[in-house]
């Protein structure tokens, strides 16, 4: 027997003996049991008379004092959100709603209206707003579930099979669900996670059950204007581990005056597009292959598989410090999962795979969502960085230009080969401003260095490599410092070999003559 948290109302399930002295459920009820002697049910009821009666003359009284009128209370209707959100009203108006009368009374009157509510059945419209769910467990071999929902209510069905989303962990749905009910006696709401296979057929993910008498007899859930949003948990039957979390609410209006509830649009907000310009200006304390030089380009991207663009490469960098002044342009719509851009810094190599220096990561959701907000650029600066980013996200580091606050360093990580452990490898320096798109469309700029060139101008980049008809300019751009100190020391080695050879002939003629 399960009692309700209310008090009074509990369900309990009917079972029948079979062959063998083995039980067999055959259904669930609810009901409300009082046991109680006449003299203590008497001596109760007097008592809360008196507490009523002595409230209501008290209110009245208030009312003529307060507003020139008396003021009725009528404790039966206040079973009712909409009675007890009036009644709530004309309290405050009074100056005592601090007191919080109208639960003191359905505190006392509780009973009776849970009474009155179980002998009186009214048909309801159930209606469930599903908002996403989170950390659904993987079904498939390699990859997150293609989920979808499916609800079940009295003998209504509602499948979402035919738009299940591939791969995905934490599906957004943005939808709501009609079910038609009478209380008492409709029956629990069941909410199920699937994973869908066309081949083998679709697989139970978890499942959550919504008792919805529990809600609709509740005198406090009643009295809320706004039904609070659960994070449900869903279980499967073979573990008893959660598989995921649902985030829904779910509202029960009176289907004879379907309007006294509010229908609330949460269809998924429409994609809305920004421009991300991203500036990539130069570097700092990169570090260089065994000939002291490297052949340095950054890739670029918000998601790897959608839009990832390349800087040029700076090649034959000698010092550690490769320039690029190049600009970096994204469309990116919004809402979006991941606001998070990578730029990931390499060593090109024509003869094998590319070697990946470091990666710098920045979140850009804050900048986004508050340009989405104002409609208007904002940049990344000195200033936004302390008055907004630094309380969003205290861990991240950034060091400003101190000629220009728009520009910042962003430190660069990468695993050691040697000892394994994250270390840091080099800082990038950036500038980044996000515009909405209409406005970014007015105010065109270039990829790279590219015409129109502005908001920054980016100028050509400094130490890269020139031709020159110059065999020894040429050498010492192409070839790094370290090769060529190995090379100076080879050919000193060369030439005094080569000396040694050509003077032996003399050395050994000498010591024969010495010798005669």
């Amino acid at each position: 027997m399960k009692k309700n948290s209310r008090g009074g109302l509990f369900s309990s399930k009917a079972t029948k003996k079979k062959a063998g002295n083995t039980e067999e459920v055959t259904g669930y009820f609810k009901g409300v049991v009082q046991i109680e002697s006449m003299e203590s049910k008497q001596a109760y009821q007097q008592t809360k008379t008196e507490i009523i009666s002595e409230l209501q003359a008290n209110i009245n009284q208030l009312s003529q004092k307060v507003l020139g009128k008396p003021m009725t209370v009528d404790v039966e209707k206040l079973g009712s959100a909409q009675e007890r959100l009036k009644f709530e009203t004309n309290v405050r108006s009074l100056g005592i709603d601090h007191l919080n009368i109208s639960k003191h009374l359905c505190n006392l009157e509780s009973d009776e209206i849970l009474k009155r509510s179980l002998l009186l059945v009214t048909k309801q419209i159930i209606r469930v707003y599903m908002v996403e769910a989170f950390d659904l467990s993987s079904r498939d071999n390699g990859s997150a579930s293609d989920s979808y929902l499916q609800l079940r209510c009295n003998n209504t069905h509602f499948s979402e099979r035919d738009e299940y989303q591939l791969d995905e962990a934490n599906p957004v749905f943005y939808k709501k669900y009609d079910f038609e009910g009478l209380f008492p006696g409709t029956s629990p709401l069941s909410i199920e996670a699937w994973d869908y296979d066309a081949i083998f057929g679709d697989e139970l993910i978890g499942n959550t059950i919504v008792d919805l008498e529990d809600r609709y007899f509740s005198l406090e859930w009643q009295s809320l204007a706004e039904k609070p949003v659960e994070y449900r948990q869903v279980y499967h039957p073979s573990s008893s581990l959660s598989q995921g979390v649902l985030k829904c609410w779910i509202e029960i209006i009176d289907a004879a005056d379907p309007s006294k509830g509010k229908d609330w649009d949460i269809t998924k907000k429409p994609v809305e597009y920004f421009e991300v310009r991203i500036c990539v200006l130069n570097c700092q304390d990169i570090q260089l292959d065994a000939s002291g030089t490297v052949d340095a380009y950054f890739r670029g991207f918000f998601d790897s598989k959608e839009d990832t663009q390349e800087t040029d490469t700076h090649f034959r960098c000698q010092d550690g410090k490769p320039d690029f002044q190049y600009r970096l342009v994204y469309k990116v719509g919004v809402p979006r999962k991941d606001y998070k851009f990578s730029l990931q810094c390499y060593d090109r190599d024509f003869f094998k795979s590319n070697e990946m220096l470091g990666e710098a990561t920045i979140q850009l959701k804050q900048l986004i969502e508050d340009c989405a907000l104002v409609q208007k650029p904002l940049g990344l600066n000195k200033t936004y960085y302390e008055d907004v980013l630094k309380k969003f996200d205290p861990d991240l580091e950034l060091k400003f230009d101190k000629a220009d606050s728009s520009k910042f360093w962003l430190r660069m990580m990468a695993k050691n080969p040697k000892t394994g452990k994250i270390e840091s490898n080099g800082e990038v320096k950036m500038a980044v401003d996000v515009l909405p798109y209409g406005t970014a469309e007015k105010n065109p700029v270039g990829k790279a260095r590219d015409n129109p060139n502005h908001s920054p101008q980016l100028p050509q980049p400094q130490g890269r490599l020139e031709l020159s008809f110059n065999p020894i300019k040429m050498f010492n751009q192409l070839v790094g410092p370290a090769l060529r100190r190995k090379l100076y020391c080879y050919c000193c080695l060369l030439v005094l070999v080569a000396l040694v050879v050509m003077m032996l002939p003399q050395i050994l003629s000498g010591l024969i003559v010495a010798c005669i």
